[in-house]
């Protein structure tokens, strides 16, 4: 298991409020057909994030952030969060913690609501330098809106994600803050990748790469692309996210990260309802 790095409880906040921020801009200006379909509905409160795709029982797309962080949760703000899912029809849902999340008994207080501890999630961070160029054959390019739904078509086959996810996954494609790329053979689109920029701080999003392209390292070439892009928007910090390893359960892009000189920040622990 890799060391866990010892960050003060401001810069951890600081990396939930940019996970919020760019989760928060998969909700917003969705188009009224596609949110009643899918059931779409945003909660933004002072002590957490929440975004909830009802129709799609992926939890992804199911779940609150920062809970605790900026400020103690109370028994009031679970309910709330309860309350928030059931009404949008949520199937299940994450509540995530981080681990100061306050109080220290938050844990506690989730359980007593039904709760019940899941997995965790790994939050990473790297300092934005240059990357060494990637070895592939594959070819990288920023895309805009007129290739938004190859980049969701991708996601959705690799994650095996509903078809009906597509035209939430496609809308952020060209908005200001977002950077959207294909990867091809020839061209073949191979794999995607999408980068958030805010500030100091950015985000790789989403990214996939199709089973029979995986191995040919677009995901390097990917993340060295973002981080020359980040760099030239002013960005200092990349963050990500990813599964965390379990024992006979290998996470491809958690150790990708690493290779590529990420740290671990910290665990994350998923609280699932439902």
């Amino acid at each position: 298991m890799i060391a866990q790095t010892s960050i003060s409880r401001e810069f951890m906040i600081r990396l939930e409020q940019q996970e919020s921020a760019y989760w928060r801009d998969y909700y917003r200006d969705v188009p009224e057909r596609v949110a009643k379909r899918l059931g779409v509905s945003l909660l933004d409160t002072g002590t957490a994030s929440a975004g909830a795709v009802a129709g799609i029982d992926v939890l992804a797309f199911n779940r609150a952030l920062g809970l605790g962080m900026e400020q103690p949760a109370t028994e009031s703000d679970v309910d709330g969060i309860i309350a928030f899912f059931r009404d949008a029809g949520a199937r299940r849902f994450f509540v995530q913690l981080s681990p100061h999340a306050q109080p220290r008994n938050l844990p506690e207080i989730l359980q007593a609501k039904g709760f019940r501890y899941y997995n965790n999630w790994v939050k990473l961070f790297r300092r934005i330098e240059p990357l060494p160029a990637a070895e592939t054959q594959l070819s990288i390019a920023r895309i805009g809106r007129e290739r938004a739904d190859i980049f969701a078509e991708i996601i959705v086959r690799a994650f095996g994600w509903p078809e009906a996810l597509k035209p939430l996954i496609a809308l952020p494609v060209g908005r200001p803050g977002w950077q959207h790329y294909l990867a091809y053979e020839g061209e073949k689109p191979a794999a995607c990748a999408a980068l958030f920029t805010q500030e100091e701080y950015a985000a790789l999003a989403f990214a996939a790469a199709l089973p029979e392209y995986r191995g040919r390292g677009a995901q390097s070439a990917l993340i060295a692309r973002r981080f020359r892009d980040a760099a030239a928007a002013g960005c200092r910090w990349m963050i990500t996210e990813t599964a965390e390893e379990a024992p006979g359960r290998p996470v491809a892009s958690y150790r990708n990260m690493l290779r590529q000189g990420f740290e671990v920040a910290y665990r994350r622990a998923n609280y699932i309802l439902g």
